[in-house]
């Protein structure tokens, strides 16, 4: 059996379900996070890569890195994987456990929201790549093709899941 881009996408949604599972309070922060890596990523990705290959490309290739390896796509990556990280690692703070409930319906909505945030964060990644590597991981996966086709609908999903699920309501 060869593995395919599927085998991986399934394999993160899985793990993100279980981490939505394990930490409550951290899958909502990390979906939050991915919005607003996203939006940063969008902003800062292209001009930090002209910055560090264009304006100081003699001090780096000196000092640092290569800038003959950066892409658009890597800087990208750097940025959202930043982003992402600090405000999952600092954000928990913001989000009380008991606000999430308790029982069976409780359980639903952390596994879609473990689930959307894997949707969400694949998604972006797929949006930051080249063209032409967009298209091989196309036409090589379903889930992947289902993710650039609808992803207008993955970036709404998690808002949605919050307003039905009444998540931040007041008692």
């Amino acid at each position: 059996m060869v593995p395919t881009w599927d085998i991986v996408l399934l394999a993160f949604g899985g793990a993100s379900i279980v981490y939505g599972l394990m930490l409550r309070e951290r899958v909502i922060v990390t979906l939050l996070g991915a919005y607003a890596a996203i939006v940063i990523t969008n902003i800062w990705g292209v001009a930090l890569y002209e910055i560090v290959t264009n304006q100081s490309a003699a001090v780096l290739s000196e000092q640092l890195v290569n800038t003959n390896n950066i892409s658009v796509f890597t800087m990208q990556m750097v940025i959202f994987a930043g982003v992402l990280l600090i405000i999952a690692l600092k954000g928990g703070v913001l989000i009380h456990p008991e606000s999430l409930g308790t029982g069976v319906m409780s359980m639903i909505v952390l596994v879609l929201y473990g689930l959307l945030s894997a949707t969400l964060i694949a998604s972006a990644i797929l949006g930051f790549l080249p063209q032409d590597q967009l298209n091989v991981v196309y036409e090589g996966s379903n889930i992947a093709r289902y993710l650039v086709d609808y992803q207008n609908w993955v970036l709404i999903a998690p808002l949605l899941v919050m307003l039905v699920s009444g998540w931040g309501s007041r008692e």
